[in-house]
């Protein structure tokens, strides 16, 4: 029984592996094997690459008699993605998995339900682990020369961090699925984490060479100072050296941590499995409600699916933080800039102008929402059809709803770069209607590519949020034209000045804009009366 459970598990763990939501049928056995091909390229070949890499920069750590420091980091290191790559698993497999009610119903032993759920943790946090520490020491190993307690040592290692991974999947599983229950609005959420993320790994990213000579070159100072004022992490070093007390000893705090984890979800397992969110009791107070407009309540039709969709967010919305944040470093380092500007760009500051707008409009065109628009309407689209409605104000809707969410960031973006580089005043005029005609243009241009190949029958909104092929021809059509904007002023500069130069291309991109909305408006509306 656990054997067909845990097959279940991994099934669903692995579902796109299996099932192609953009088709919505069962891929073939040639793709689905070509899926798990990747799948192993991409741990095996690019991520084992990458901890091998850190495992070859750790390595004179070994060479100067701080081996158990190379191993705590890398431990720690293995810990982290562990712990990320499982713990959403905890959070959906174990805790509020969608088919709990029902294997609870049938003659199954809630003990082996249990079990198969922890099985399917504890692989996905030992592969994750794996891919951290196999690499890393077996780059040590081929550096530094090994023997044979060191790679047992490694072994148990190993083992033992996969244990503490599950331990640790259990219980932050546990609290991200009671924090999901009590939120009401989970989408922000999720899209502050992931916000989160990435600022963290851009961090590391870009520092990472300076992070690993620091700690070469300092390895005795950290190295003492670890020992002194965190033990337990050179006990773990050791461990994974291979020493027995100290191996003993860690193996212990694992097993007796993880027991106690196990004793208590066995306890609550089936209380925590049937948990639905708790439903709150509201008075009821009366509220006016002010009438909207037609388009004004279609416009927040849009912006009510966008707000509420994590993956919207993230995928097409997400240049306006990145024009507000590039605004607000501009002002911080406006005199730098200056200085810049004075310094190596003297006689050539109409190319800096004409970068700024360029660079307006190309994270501008990062923000595709009106694009997979028409798409996720999927099979409601006979609501909103069922209404009485134009289709010239349900597509003006659309439009709208991105002209909003880019309007007000490039503006901000605009403003900083004018207070940072201190243009004259017509050239400010011009950044501020080149990056207007920007808003306007990519809202048309994404609209008119969500007019085409149309998916409706999608079975995951992520599919037409990021897979479809007019998100990815607006995506990188809209590249292409932000360089279009501003390449073309390295030839023509030494003819026009940058306000020129601006003011001749706002008026070709308004009189582009006009032609795509004539487009809309004719064919754009016949297409999506025919859906």
């Amino acid at each position: 029984m656990i054997k067909i459970l845990l097959k279940k598990q991994l099934t669903e763990i692995f579902k796109m592996y299996f099932f192609d939501m953009k088709k919505n049928r069962a891929r073939s056995t040639g793709s689905t094997v070509g899926m798990f091909l990747l799948f192993a390229f991409l741990m095996i070949v690019v991520m084992g690459s990458i901890f091998g890499s850190l495992g070859f920069a750790l390595s004179s750590l070994a060479t100067l008699g701080f081996g158990w420091l190379f191993y705590a980091i890398i431990g720690l290191i293995s810990v982290l993605f562990g712990v990320f790559g499982s713990v959403f698993s905890t959070y959906s497999g174990l805790y509020l998995a969608k088919d709990n009610d029902l294997l609870l119903s049938m003659p199954i032993p809630v003990r082996a339900i249990m079990v198969s759920r922890l099985l399917g943790v504890y692989l996905m946090g030992l592969l994750y682990s794996a891919v951290v520490i196999v690499p890393a020491a077996a780059v040590r190993f081929f550096i530094c020369g090994t023997s044979v307690p060191e790679v047992l040592g490694a072994f148990a290692f190993l083992i033992l961090i996969s244990l503490f991974v599950l331990t640790l999947s259990c219980i932050l599983g546990y609290v991200v699925a009671r924090i999901s229950l009590k939120l009401k609005n989970k989408s922000f959420i999720t899209v502050l984490l992931a916000l989160a993320f990435f600022a963290l790994y851009y961090y590391c990213y870009f520092n990472a060479n300076a992070i690993l000579g620091g700690l070469i070159q300092n390895a005795a100072v950290y190295g003492d100072a670890v020992k002194n004022s965190a033990y337990p992490v050179y006990i773990i070093g050791m461990a994974a050296q291979g020493s027995v007390l100290p191996l003993l000893a860690v193996s212990a705090v694992v097993l007796v941590l993880l027991f106690i984890t196990l004793f208590v979800i066995s306890r609550s397992f089936i209380k925590i499995a049937t948990s639905t969110a708790v439903a709150n009791k509201v008075k009821y107070k009366q509220k006016g409600q002010s009438a909207k407009s037609q388009t004004g309540a279609l416009v927040s039709r849009e912006l009510k699916r966008f707000v509420s969709n994590a993956n919207y967010m993230l995928n097409c919305g997400l240049g306006a933080l990145f024009m507000i944040a590039l605004g607000v470093f501009a002002v911080l380092k406006g005199g730098e800039l200056r200085n810049l500007i004075n310094t190596s760009f003297s006689g050539y500051e109409g190319m800096v102008y004409v970068a700024v707008a360029a660079m307006a409009f190309l994270l501008t065109s990062m923000n595709d929402i009106a694009t997979p628009s028409v798409s996720l309407e999927g099979k409601t689209l006979w609501l909103l059809r069922s209404l009485p409605v134009k289709t010239e104000s349900v597509l003006r809707a659309k439009l709208l709803l991105q002209i909003y969410v880019n309007a007000i960031p490039a503006l901000i973006l605009d403003i900083c770069a004018v207070i940072a580089i201190r243009p004259d005043i017509l050239t400010c005029i011009m950044i501020f209607l080149l990056t207007s005609a920007g808003v306007i243009f990519y809202a048309l241009f994404d609209l008119y590519c969500g007019l085409h190949k149309i998916n409706l029958n999608w079975t995951n909104e992520v599919v037409p949020i990021k897979q479809g092929i007019n998100v990815v021809f607006a995506i990188f059509g809209g590249f292409g034209i932000a360089l279009a904007v501003g390449l073309p002023y390295l030839f023509f500069g030494a003819f026009v000045s940058a306000s020129v130069y601006m003011a001749v291309t706002a008026v070709i991109i308004l009189i582009i804009s006009a032609l795509i909305y004539r487009w809309i408006n004719r064919k754009g509306v016949k297409i999506f009366e025919e859906l």
